[in-house]
């Protein structure tokens, strides 16, 4: 059956890597408020001595043209380092596999939610590139994941993705600090009736969030980290159970910050090491920035 999904399936994972940029805009107060110093920067040049530099950068996961323009020393950053990070490996391999996930033989989504929002859902995914046999066969969570996407113009490619392909056309070493399988889990694991009133809260939510998203967007032309952090306190999307929203998006951020700390730790070692992944995980108290601070490194801007 899925075999005849291929090309939906790679497309649905490049829409979606990585995590949604909606929800991932979505942080912890507290974490938040802990602002960082001259943090009007995207790049971050990390030093220990003794060991060769490596550099953090900022991703957002759209492929705005504005965004996938990289910076001369952005550039030169890339182009230097041995090894590249991103917050997962991005190959084939895995978009064949979140595909997968994503979608199901057995019912229908149009079996699954009211009719009103399913005829309301086809024509936001087909605005994403996606045909009614696509959302047909989606997961309730699969199918509130690409409306957290923005649409954006055929051919552009997604800024994390753009890394995966240089790092991979250069031959450089090429991780990702977690796996599939953790990233998915934190919507797989969402009860199917939450999943449900998720996805009729996006679609609820729409022009909000496009506003939401250009805001954003501009703040992270800005390189204004701090600014991320400050207007990811607000609430995005209002949500019926507004306690469990806040403590999920929470999971999808905060919460995987110690852990990706923690393993870039062993990628740092080395140095030499391009490290890409979202903006909002740079700053504040459980930031990366101040995690690689407290492991005794020097993390310092890069404009």
């Amino acid at each position: 059956m899925f075999a005849r999904f291929r090309p939906l399936i790679v497309a649905v994972a490049v829409a979606t890597t990585l995590l949604a940029p909606h929800v991932s805009a979505a942080t912890n107060k507290a974490s938040a408020s802990a602002k960082v110093e001259n943090a009007n920067s995207l790049l971050w040049k990390i030093e220990k001595k003794g060991t060769p530099n490596s550099w953090l950068f900022g991703t957002a996961h759209v492929g705005d043209p504005r965004v996938t323009q990289l910076s001369p020393k952005t550039e030169a950053a890339f182009s230097d380092a041995k090894h590249v990070v991103t917050e997962i490996r991005l190959d084939f391999g895995m978009m064949m596999e979140m595909g997968k996930r994503m979608l199901t033989p057995e019912p229908s989504l149009a079996q699954k939610i009211d009719a009103e929002h399913y005829q309301k859902l086809l024509p936001a995914l087909e605005a994403r590139g996606y045909p009614e046999v696509a959302t047909a066969k989606l997961k309730p969570w699969g199918a509130a994941m690409l409306l957290m996407t923005p649409i954006r113009q055929s051919g552009q490619m997604p800024l994390d993705l753009l890394f995966a392909k240089m790092a991979i056309e250069g031959q450089k070493e090429y991780t990702g600090l977690e796996t599939l399988d953790e990233q998915l889990s934190l919507f797989e694991n969402i009860p199917e009736e939450k999943q449900i009133e998720l996805l009729y809260t996006v679609l609820d939510q729409q022009a909000a969030m496009q506003q939401s998203y250009q805001q954003i967007l501009d703040l992270y032309l800005k390189q204004d980290i701090n600014g991320l952090a400050a207007f990811a306190e607000q609430d995005d999307i209002k949500m019926g159970d507004q306690a469990w929203y806040s403590q999920w998006r929470f999971q999808l951020l905060e919460a995987r910050n110690p852990r990706m700390a923690e393993r870039l730790a062993d990628k740092l070692k080395e140095g030499n090491a391009f490290i890409a992944v979202g903006a909002l995980h740079l700053p504040g108290k459980t930031g990366l920035i101040q995690s690689l601070r407290q492991q005794g490194y020097r993390v310092s801007p890069v404009r």
